[in-house]
């Protein structure tokens, strides 16, 4: 009977834990359904390079930012396992990354760039920040690694067909 009494703040203790578990459970859903409806989606790596390019491009020109330099970013390759197999990096979004190179850039401006370059809809953000300051006044240089997110596009599934009128 001490043994079974013993056992009861532990036992109370896991139901508060599952029933606590449980409410979040419909949070967390809510989380994903919000991830699903609003990941962008791409065919290919090239058009998630080309279209986060155009993103970071438009947003550097509304704020007065210069950009010097950018190189992609190669992902990973797949880690080969003893037995001579891969081991795939298998991740919940694809992505594509840029190098960004800024030279003598105000910090206003720069900091006004990053605020405007990242949005959650949007999926992009910036992953690699390395910033050292110019020998001008309040500018610095800097590389930024820029990731864009996102799912690839079924190529077999047909497009959706509109009507024209």
């Amino acid at each position: 009977y001490t043994s079974l009494s013993d056992q009861n703040p532990k036992l109370r203790k896991r139901v508060a834990d599952m029933t606590k578990n449980i409410a979040q459970g419909a949070e967390w859903q809510g989380r994903s359904d919000w991830a699903e409806s609003n990941v962008p989606g791409f065919g290919s790596l090239e058009e998630a390079r080309s279209k986060l390019l155009e993103v970071i491009q438009a947003c550097a020109t509304k704020e007065n930012v210069t950009i010097t330099g950018k190189e992609f970013i190669e992902q990973a390759k797949p880690i080969a396992a003893l037995d001579g197999s891969t081991i795939e990096q298998a991740g919940y979004f694809d992505k594509a990354t840029v190098k960004i190179t800024l030279n003598g850039v105000k910090e206003q401006q720069l900091f006004a760039w990053m605020f405007a370059l990242q949005e959650p809809k949007s999926f992009l953000g910036i992953t690699r920040f390395q910033m050292e300051p110019a020998n001008q006044n309040k500018t610095v240089n800097c590389e930024v690694e820029v990731t864009q997110f996102y799912r690839q596009r079924d190529p077999v599934a047909p497009n959706k067909l509109t009507k024209a009128n």
